[in-house]
């Protein structure tokens, strides 16, 4: 069981972008992209989803803990936008007590082949254009933090403890994996990591799709711009990966309400997958006119989909190579 785990750990490599590259970046190609791991993507899943599943009641345990906030916040420590306000946090894949909230998002791979079981096994989520955050609700309010832990801005949700009205004396909390675009001041969620200091990191995806869609039911303030909270919040569709609902969504455009904002790219999930932070082969990511060329040409993609092919596209791996080369420049 140790050697199982230690294959776990080590399959788990984190790639460390800079505090400069994140901030310039305002898309998936250093949020979401693994650069380097392209070979043996199906072995490796199935590796992984054995030894998650091994550990899940024992080894892992210790990565799990107890979800703890602190009892007292001080406002003005966020006045210069540094990350002093964290809770201790144990969640499965981490290494260690998290001091900032940094590297603890689960990140895409390129998905570079079709899976052995994607009609049976995995979900698709269309994604916005925007910036991958970490929200925070607690203690009355609302903070989000970049990849890195950065801290970026806060504000009143109605999330539970996201505003001082449902706060309830530090009863509710949350912690959302999210997409937020700053033209439709929306944040779009993606996944959810705590709710009310109970961890869901150990819920494969389709138990955490499930678990956020009933607990958002019971704070409709999210859906409005009210007193209790200044920013849309919105759950993104999950998807079944059969050809018929694939071809559905992507003959379908825009994605969005008036393409604003416009369809970023592809999230896929395998449907046993826990949350784990950094990058697994678990979750994949293509934008649309890659379909075709890796999940096969029997997909409808819409022509303004395949439009957005770069000039000069041989195919994709050559794209991928390309990014690498200047992401190492």
């Amino acid at each position: 069981m140790e050697d199982d785990f230690e294959k776990l750990e080590k399959a788990l490599v984190k790639i460390e972008p800079s505090e400069a590259e994140e901030e310039t970046s305002n898309n998936y190609e250093t949020l979401y992209k693994n650069w380097g791991k392209i070979e043996y993507q199906e072995e490796r899943r199935k590796k992984l989803l054995k030894i998650q599943k091994s550990n899940r009641s024992n080894k892992i345990d210790r990565f799990r803990g107890i979800l703890n906030f602190n009892s007292v916040e001080d406002k003005e420590i966020f006045m210069d936008k540094k990350v002093s306000y964290t809770p201790n946090i144990y969640v499965a894949g981490f290494h260690k007590t998290c001091k900032t909230y940094s590297n603890i998002l689960m990140l895409s791979e390129w998905m570079i082949e079709k899976p052995t079981d994607f009609s049976e096994n995995w979900y698709v989520v269309p994604c916005p254009k925007g910036m991958r955050l970490l929200a925070v609700a607690d203690f009355g309010t609302t903070k989000f933090y970049t990849k890195l832990g950065k801290f970026k801005f806060e504000c009143l949700t109605g999330l539970p403890g996201g505003n001082p009205y449902n706060y309830n004396n530090g009863k509710n909390c949350c912690i959302l994996d999210c997409i937020y675009n700053e033209n439709t001041n929306t944040v779009y969620l993606l996944d959810i990591i705590s709710w009310n200091k109970r961890l869901i990191t150990d819920g494969e995806t389709e138990f955490r799709q499930y678990w956020m869609e009933i607990q958002l039911e019971n704070f409709p303030e999210t859906k409005t711009i009210n007193e209790k909270n200044k920013i849309l919040i919105k759950i993104l569709p999950m998807i079944p990966c059969t050809n018929h609902f694939l071809s559905h969504l992507l003959s379908t455009y825009p994605q969005f309400e008036n393409n604003s904002p416009p369809l970023d790219g592809l999230m896929f999930y395998h449907k046993n997958a826990c949350y784990i932070s950094g990058e697994t082969p678990l979750v994949g990511w293509l934008y649309p006119y890659m379909v075709p060329e890796v999940l096969g040409k029997d997909i409808d993609v819409h022509p303004k989909y395949m439009d957005q092919m770069p000039d000069g596209y041989v195919n994709q791996a050559d794209f991928i190579q390309n990014l690498k080369k200047n992401y190492k420049n």
